[in-house]
């Protein structure tokens, strides 16, 4: 199975256009490339960069010394957008490269990648196979209704279920009959995918220059660590002032720490940096993502709400709404008045949000 993840060396080639802007602002103190992604084939899926805001009617609603920016990566073109495009840029042209006429990936019911994943299949005219683990709803809304509409080949597992288990039946399945299967694991975290967010950070670095601010703190959702661990890579080289915060969705802090550094370090690999990271060096909350993954929290809904009556942009009550609730807390508390600014990654995820309706009632 670990041949259908991917291969890292057939994904090198050169690259020309829109990444060449940011890889020349990218030099070690040697002069030499540090962060080069134009090794790296790619499938140019969005228009770059994303938008970077500034909202201050949210910093005023808080009453916070920082000014706050939000990095718009929910705004990337494919499958209604999210952080997800970032890593399939890589990782789906990695699939083309090899031949690949079957996708098959992996996530809950309410998975923002599959439905990402599903989108880029699509448009490449491959199939694709969803394995999501939980019940099959009576009704479908949200990402599972925008999975129902393109066609998905969906899966429904228990929640006990070893999804690897079902998707290792169904590749052997489909090579019986000839085919090609490409599998992408839960998240897109694989250290290719990660670069997607080696490049969002070096962006948002560029960005913030051309803006004249700097960033102190930056904060996103982490769940399978391909976000933060490419974040990680791209701050710690090219802005180590930038600290990067991951608020967790699912787990308790530790293995999460330990998920990130690890990915983190592959990444410096995969780039031909000689550096690591050790999880003591990577900054986890687990107090923010309540009873369990996918359950929403008061604190989560509520910073929901402030975003979208301050700001009118909108956010998800598994990761984005949850992550920015922790945000929030520490602005409150002064614990971030360190800094000029501070950051926030905007991963996506808004389709789910009409999965939880009742919760937004009133």
């Amino acid at each position: 199975m670990q041949k259908l993840l991917g291969s890292v060396s057939d994904a090198v080639v050169g690259q020309q256009g829109a990444q060449e802007s940011l890889s020349d602002t990218c030099f070690s103190e040697k002069g030499e490339y540090a962060v080069d992604l134009t090794r790296f084939k790619r499938l140019n899926l969005f228009r770059r960069p994303t938008p970077l805001e500034e909202l201050a009617r949210l910093q005023q609603a808080i009453g916070c010394k920082p000014r706050i920016f939000l990095k718009r990566d929910d705004l990337t073109d494919s499958g209604l957008g999210g952080n997800k495009n970032r890593k399939l840029d890589f990782i789906m042209a990695d699939a083309v490269a090899q031949g690949s006429d079957v996708i098959i990936t992996l996530g809950g019911v309410q998975s923002n990648h599959c439905r990402q994943t599903l989108a880029v299949a699509t448009k490449l005219g491959l199939e694709c196979h969803l394995i999501l683990q939980g019940e099959k709803p009576a009704v479908r809304q949200g990402n599972l209704l925008y999975d129902t509409l393109l066609g998905a080949n969906i899966h429904f597992v228990p929640a006990d279920a070893d999804m690897y288990e079902v998707a290792a039946d169904l590749i052997a399945e489909l090579e019986k009959k000839g085919r090609k299967p490409y599998l992408i694991p839960v998240g897109g975290s694989t250290p290719l995918g990660a670069l997607g967010y080696v490049e969002s950070t070096l962006e948002v670095i560029e960005q913030g220059k051309e803006m004249g601010v700097t960033f102190g703190h930056a904060f996103l959702a982490t769940g399978s660590a391909g976000t933060q661990g490419g974040a990680e890579a791209a701050a710690r080289e090219k802005c180590p002032s930038m600290k990067i915060h991951g608020v967790s969705v699912s787990r308790e802090a530790e293995p999460v720490k330990k998920s990130v550094a690890n990915m983190a370090n592959q990444v410096y690999a995969l780039l031909g940096i000689d550096k690591t990271v050790s999880p003591e060096d990577i900054i986890v909350y687990d107090q923010y993502y309540g009873e369990k993954y996918a359950v929403p929290t008061e604190a989560g809904n509520d910073a929901i709400r402030l975003l979208a009556r301050t700001e009118a942009i909108v956010l998800d009550p598994v990761y984005t709404g949850k992550a920015m609730s922790g945000m929030i807390d520490m602005l409150r508390k002064g614990l971030l008045d360190d800094a000029e600014a501070v950051l926030f990654f905007h991963t996506g995820g808004y389709p789910a949000i009409f999965a939880y309706a009742e919760y937004f009632q009133e």
